[in-house]
């Protein structure tokens, strides 16, 4: 944690936890009860760096020191909650002033009444039936950070601790949370739906967009033969070519043999369709021999 904390009084956010009537519980008690504290401060300090962060260690719970952005200390307060389960143990978080000092044994020690006041919001929060509490300090230090989430912290009333200090506390609106969440859920569904309706539409888009790049189909019958031209090109010859595809739209279809007269036609395709073009060009006359009576005459 920062070196500032050697030389001046550096306001802090605290997040105490507190374990209930710790000394009257068994030694088996006792040790369950430190485990679940140890859980819930790893849990709390997923969501804190390193250097802007410091743990105190007390036989009946532990504090979390954040130097910074409140949020993340109430983030880590609620990171906590969710970690310690169903037991019972307190929970506060205060915005005051710390001091690094050196202890009895030489050892370097946080001190101040940020911490003492912490320590007197989670009592307050044991008597509040494991409630998460909030005291007046940092929820005035969110609000100048963050104030959507300080929002969400009404009034619980006011305690007053062992050496007759009041504080005034503040717990999270519960209505307020159930509200936030439903919002949430209602976008989240909201965006699968969006999602799913622009996948529907995307489909529908890219089967139109299929069907309109969807080649037409021209199937020749043509006899006994032809060269076959498709806008002025030669496609081959038929009977050898007797299928073309060929996109969709206007084409003129103009298919030769010899010196008959070719046979010219134009079609409008659509996407898929198919169109029988036949055609039978008429068979050259055959030469037929002079009979007897035309060569007399031609000796005539």
């Amino acid at each position: 944690m920062s070196d500032t904390l050697d030389s001046v009084q550096p306001m802090a956010s605290i997040v105490f936890l507190l374990i209930p009537g710790f000394t009257q519980k068994s030694v088996a008690e006792q040790a369950a009860a430190r485990a679940v504290v140890e859980a819930a401060v790893e849990a709390a300090l997923l969501s804190i760096n390193e250097v802007d962060r410091m743990v105190l260690d007390s036989p009946e719970g532990a504090a979390v020191v954040v130097l910074g952005d409140p949020s993340v200390a109430l983030d880590a307060a609620l990171r906590a909650r969710r970690a310690r389960g169903g037991t019972t143990i307190g929970i506060g978080v205060n915005y005051g002033p710390v001091k690094r000092e050196l202890g009895a044994r030489k050892d370097s020690i946080l001190v101040g009444d940020g911490i003492d006041a912490a320590a007197s919001v989670a009592q307050a929060a044991i008597a509040a039936r494991g409630m998460l509490l909030i005291s007046r300090g940092f929820r005035d230090a969110l609000t100048q950070r963050t104030p959507a989430l300080a929002a969400k912290f009404i009034s619980a009333g006011a305690y007053t601790d062992a050496s007759v200090r009041v504080h005034e506390l503040f717990l999270e609106d519960a209505a307020a949370a159930a509200r936030a969440q439903r919002r949430q859920i209602a976008y989240v569904v909201f965006t699968c739906i969006a999602i799913l309706a622009l996948g529907g539409v995307a489909r529908v888009g890219l089967q139109s967009l299929a069907a309109a790049r969807q080649p037409a189909i021209l199937v020749f019958d043509i006899r006994p033969q032809g060269e076959i031209y498709l806008d002025g090109v030669l496609k081959g010859a038929a009977p050898a070519v007797t299928r073309l595809q060929v996109a969709p739209g206007a084409h003129t279809i103009e298919v030769r043999n010899g010196k008959s007269p070719p046979f010219v036609t134009s079609v409008n395709l659509s996407p898929g369709e198919q169109i029988d073009v036949k055609h039978s060009f008429a068979a050259p006359a055959k030469h037929r021999p002079a009979g007897i009576l035309e060569r007399l005459k031609f000796w005539q």
